[in-house]
């Protein structure tokens, strides 16, 4: 199983790599077998299409990035310095996988399965982290008991989930969706939101 493992990580590595360059459209189950030399019927055996090598590819991005704040989050002193880590760590990840998350799919008002399918997975692993930021933030005495952690964090979930759609169809406008400038303004935005929501939970 652990060989299995291994094999599965070096073949996420490699679609990455295919992702970054050339994007999901252009990216074929062939050329990725071809840069891991190996056949198109051995990447099967592990991936059945290329979709679930997208998807799996996302999982393991956002499953770092929030092992990277949960650990940070135990030793934290305040709300204040989760939200200055978890903004910075999500600054990362949407500079450098921003052509993973489906800009122009969250454009439409129909985005496929396929994001819909993403969506929901980093919607899930946001929510379990900041339901852990709300429970550290009660014990801290610095967010009123009365609020229900995972109640709230899947309302916050909601609303950066809202953010970020807002942001994808105002990006359509004639912006470039790959800008540093425009993520960071994107995440000025999603601070500021934050801020305004945490001390409402005071």
């Amino acid at each position: 199983m652990a060989e299995q493992d291994q094999k599965r990580e070096v073949i996420l590595e490699a679609a990455l790599k295919r992702f970054t360059r050339f994007g999901l459209a252009k990216t074929t189950m062939e050329e990725i077998a071809k840069d891991l030399e190996m056949s198109k019927g051995s990447l099967y055996y592990y991936f059945p299409d290329k979709d679930r090598i997208y998807v799996a590819v996302v999982e393991r991005i956002v499953a770092q990035c929030f092992t990277d704040v949960s650990s940070f989050l135990e030793q934290a002193g305040s709300v204040q310095e989760v939200m200055d880590k978890y903004l910075s760590v999500k600054e990362r990840i949407l500079l450098d996988y921003h052509f993973l998350f489906g800009i122009h799919e969250w454009v439409s008002d129909k985005p496929s399965s396929l994001m819909r399918q993403v969506g929901e997975k980093v919607q899930q692993a946001e929510k379990c982290f900041l339901s852990a930021w709300i429970r550290k933030g009660i014990v801290m005495k610095e967010i009123a008991e009365k609020h229900d952690p995972e109640k709230t964090a899947e309302l916050l979930v909601h609303v950066l989930f809202g953010l970020w759609v807002t942001w994808c169809k105002w990006q359509a406008a004639g912006f470039e969706l790959q800008s540093t400038d425009n993520i960071k303004e994107f995440m000025s935005r999603e601070r500021m939101l934050l801020t305004i929501f945490f001390n409402g939970l005071r």
